[in-house]
């Protein structure tokens, strides 16, 4: 009889739970910003504190309306960093806390849970790895959506009847002013910027003109954006705020989820407020820079889309090619300007059309072999679910620096850190932390990397129904052109996955 010898299984230690928290306070209010400092120690302290859990980061968000899931970042991070399986459960105080709309709730709550991923809200005492079904939790999230819609709408009504009044006038201060309490103060720096442009504008500048002038002199600007735009100059000579008049409920949020902005097209009656508040510019000149645009109005609604209209890029500046209807070329807008800024040449629109039959051709004939292993790369790296050694670096330090903010907001609720020291450190951890979140977004993820798959099954899929172009095709060309940069001798052709093809020229 054969002799059975049983092999006993090695005893697999018990693999620790990757446990984070996530925080969240929907006002500046001193008060709500120590009950965020509360939050962040609190479940720091606790998850270090059970040794079967390890501290898998904390993610938090302040000062942001939890109404929609988009506008906070740290959450937006929270669950890329789920997607990437790195985290097995999530901290919660409340439902209330996680989202304020039902839908974004479930959904998310149904996504987390297909990736094996547990939320537990402290106080409705819930945990969704043990639910058997999402009623409670729908249940609840409506309450949780009908508290946030009942405090939308009592502040809605307070500010509408603040104007009808004619006591409110912003809640954000336009550029070339300060928002002291509810008064709208001259910032001198900017006022003068204000009056360069009304100034030159109606000596004879174009919008254009003035645009690249303010860059030449670097004249300051308040938005995030490197550069003065078009439409930041359009929006300061159409603004009647610089000559002291408010035309309020410009744009308002609708009565259902989700609260986005809307321009107010007759849904709501807007109230005109004039001498609300010290003016830039005197009437006579706003009146006079509107006539100015009604007149020169009619040519800008002649511009007309053409099928290479924003897609043709300069190599060596970076400026967007223009058409020339007389000379049927396109030229780099710069050096359209000023041929001293730029000396790339204007180039045939036939030419341009020619290079991209000729590649159109060659990848007709061989994508399978130039397109099917990007298609299977892809595949790998979306499938991979190895930890990225980097990003985890960088979600430490963002999580390090956020205990540091929160640390700081503490000492000085209680009075114990001196204002210009609290404010100098916390703009500098600010700072860093923009910096790292700048660079956290620069790496590659799961979301990137799906959309570049399916744009390039796009391609093939266009390819495998194609017979060759006899003659420029537009509609296949936006399917599959991002963009053309142009260079010397060659058209560099990027396709929509970002695959980058050269023709000659």
């Amino acid at each position: 009889m054969p002799q059975v010898k049983v092999i006993q299984p090695i005893a697999e230690q018990a693999k620790k739970l990757r446990v984070a928290a996530y925080a969240r306070v929907s006002s500046d209010s001193a008060d709500q910003m120590n009950s965020f400092a509360t939050q962040v120690d609190y479940y720091t302290s606790y998850i270090m504190s059970k040794e079967e859990w390890e501290f898998a980061g904390l993610y938090a968000d302040e000062a942001v309306s939890g109404t929609t899931a988009d506008k906070r970042d740290d959450f937006q991070r929270l669950l890329a960093d789920c997607r990437a399986g790195k985290i097995d459960r999530i901290l919660v105080k409340s439902i209330s806390r996680f989202a304020r709309n039902t839908i974004d709730c479930i959904q998310t709550v149904r996504e987390l849970r297909q990736f094996g991923i547990a939320v537990e809200f402290e106080k409705e005492d819930i945990d969704t790895g043990k639910m058997g079904s999402e009623m409670l939790l729908s249940i609840l999230g409506s309450a949780a959506q009908e508290e946030s819609l009942s405090i939308s709408q009592n502040l809605k009504w307070s500010i509408r009847k603040r104007m009808r009044n004619g006591d409110f006038i912003t809640c954000r201060a336009p550029y070339g002013y300060n928002l002291s309490g509810s008064t709208l103060e001259i910032f001198p720096p900017e006022a003068k910027v204000i009056r360069f442009i009304f100034s030159s504008y109606l000596n004879g500048m174009g919008i254009e003109e003035l645009t690249d002038e303010l860059n030449r002199r670097q004249l300051p600007k308040r938005w995030e954006s490197k550069k003065w735009h078009i439409y930041h100059v359009q929006y300061i000579l159409t603004n009647e705020k610089y000559m002291g008049d408010s035309l309020v409920q410009k744009r308002y949020t609708p009565d259902i989820l989700p609260f986005q902005l809307q321009k107010n097209t007759g849904q709501l009656p807007q109230y005109y407020i004039e001498n609300s508040h010290p003016a830039i510019i005197s009437r006579e000149e706003f009146e006079k820079a509107q006539v100015l645009l009604q007149k020169k109005a009619p040519k800008l609604s002649e511009r007309q889309e053409y099928p290479l209209s924003k897609k043709l890029f300069c190599s060596l500046c970076g400026s967007v090619f223009k058409k020339q209807h007389s000379a049927g070329t396109w030229i780099c807008r710069k050096h359209y300007k000023d041929k001293t800024q730029c000396p790339m040449m204007p180039v045939s629109e036939t030419d341009i059309y020619r290079a991209f039959l000729r590649l159109f051709d060659k990848l007709l004939e061989h994508y399978s072999q130039i397109l099917q292993p990007i298609v299977t790369d892809l595949e790998k790296l979306k499938a991979a679910k190895e930890t990225n050694e980097h990003l985890v670096f960088i979600n430490q330090q963002i999580t390090d620096l956020m205990r540091q903010h929160h640390a700081l907001t503490r000492l000085r609720t209680k009075g114990s850190v001196d204002s210009s020291i609290y404010i100098e450190r916390t703009t500098q951890i600010n700072q860093q932390l923009y910096e790292l979140r700048q660079q956290a977004k620069q790496i590659p993820h799961e979301n990137k990397i799906g959309h570049r798959l399916n744009k390039t099954k796009a391609i093939i899929s266009l390819l495998d129904s194609a017979e060759p172009m006899i003659q420029f095709d537009e509609d296949i060309f936006k399917a599959m052109i991002e963009k053309v940069e142009i260079q010397q001798n060659i058209f560099a052709f990027q396709l929509v996955n970002g695959l980058i093809l050269k023709e000659k020229r």
